[in-house]
């Protein structure tokens, strides 16, 4: 099976050679481009800022992505995005040959002319240039950007990912300062919008009297890799939000996808104080459509905490295996609070974000609201 790294280091530094010694050119202005950015949630969240930058630095040029089913939410209401081109179900480490070579010969057939590739990744690289798109322009590390035309090097001291994938507008010829100011972009569907309203309204008699905080405790869960570690345990969950409630008097709003609904009755039942189960009921429109209206959302390192965050809520993301300064929501607008503890040894939750640490972000959150 294909894996997102096909060549080993020192031989994709060989196979970059070649590429380097005659396929290098002068960055021309795109006129059909493809972001070629398969999965997942979060990370597709990340490139969104870059989407914004190219887009307003070229009003002209269509822009095309190329994403998997399981990411295809994320990103399905952009309107920057002429169409979404289909990857797959999640990621490539599953994919075979023959499903790689169909979406190269997609690719081909809608003749782009620019390829932006947000990613470490020699199959990728390989797949845009399998397709013949001329201009290429991608990050390269290690030469995993080997069949690049215009290969990006990391930025000397960034490690946020949408801070280096926007080093790609910057080879592309966009304006510093239009690049500072594009953060992740969500477009809430107004079907999800009105479906939520009226949920809010039958199911928990909310008219905006009371603070509404939504809180999924679930995520960690794609098609790449399974890490349920960066779930923020049950009873802290659950003092959480008994102490919101309690000092608020906020309406609790969990939520989560179908498969998390155990979890989510778990941590309802050990409530003291009422909370509303949305589980299963809440696909990520719904999500943005509850960010744009809630007073604050929490959650774990997860898509849709980035979702949340990029509609403007006021946003708790507690992380714990995963350092926030590299994949935490990055938005212009809105406010974001991450939650983290640096651990020397392997990770546990026993030394990582306490109740007190979250309740104190939130108590921020709320009051500056």
């Amino acid at each position: 099976m294909p894996r997102e790294t096909i060549f080993t280091a020192a031989a994709a530094r060989l196979a970059r050679l070649p590429f380097w010694l005659f396929a290098r050119r002068p960055f021309t202005p795109p006129k059909k481009a493809l972001i070629l950015k398969p999965c997942c949630v979060s990370q597709v969240m990340l490139a969104t800022p870059l989407l914004a930058a190219l887009s307003s630095a070229y009003p002209d040029t269509r822009f095309d992505w190329a994403i998997s089913d399981w990411a295809r939410a994320a990103v399905a209401g952009n309107p920057r995005i002429t169409e979404l081109i289909r990857t797959g179900r999640g990621g490539f480490n599953t994919a075979s040959w023959a499903e790689i070579g169909a979406l190269i010969n997609r690719l081909r057939q809608e003749a782009y002319d620019t390829c932006f590739i947000p990613s470490r990744s020699s199959l990728l690289s390989f797949i845009a240039w399998r397709a013949g798109i001329p201009q290429r322009i991608g990050l390269n590390v290690n030469g995993r950007g080997f069949a690049h035309t215009l290969a990006v090097k990391l930025p000397p001291g960034e490690q946020h990912e949408a801070v280096i994938y926007q080093s790609l507008a910057l080879a592309a010829g966009v304006d510093k300062e239009v690049i500072q100011t594009a953060g992740m972009e969500y477009y809430a569907p107004d079907s999800e919008r009105t479906a939520v309203t009226r949920r809010l309204i039958d199911e928990l008699d909310w008219l905006g009297d009371a603070p509404l905080i939504v809180m999924h405790p679930g995520g960690g869960v794609n098609p790449v890799r399974a890490n349920t570690q960066k779930q923020w345990p049950v009873e802290r969950f659950v003092r959480l939000g008994n102490y919101l409630a309690k000092k608020y008097q906020a309406k609790i709003l969990l939520v989560g996808m179908e498969e998390e609904r155990p979890l989510i009755q778990k941590i309802s039942g050990l409530m003291s104080t009422p909370a509303a189960n949305w589980a299963g009921k809440t696909e990520i429109g719904a999500i943005a459509a509850l960010g744009e209206v809630a007073d604050l959302y929490i959650g774990n390192d997860a898509g849709p905490t980035h979702i949340a965050a990029a509609v403007g809520c006021p946003t708790l993301a507690i992380f714990g295996p995963s350092n926030p300064a590299i994949s935490g929501p990055y938005t212009t607008k809105g406010k974001v609070i991450s939650l983290w503890r640096r651990q020397e040894k392997a990770f546990t939750w026993e030394d990582g974000v306490t109740f007190d640490e979250a309740s104190q972000a939130a108590d921020k959150l709320l009051n500056e609201r």
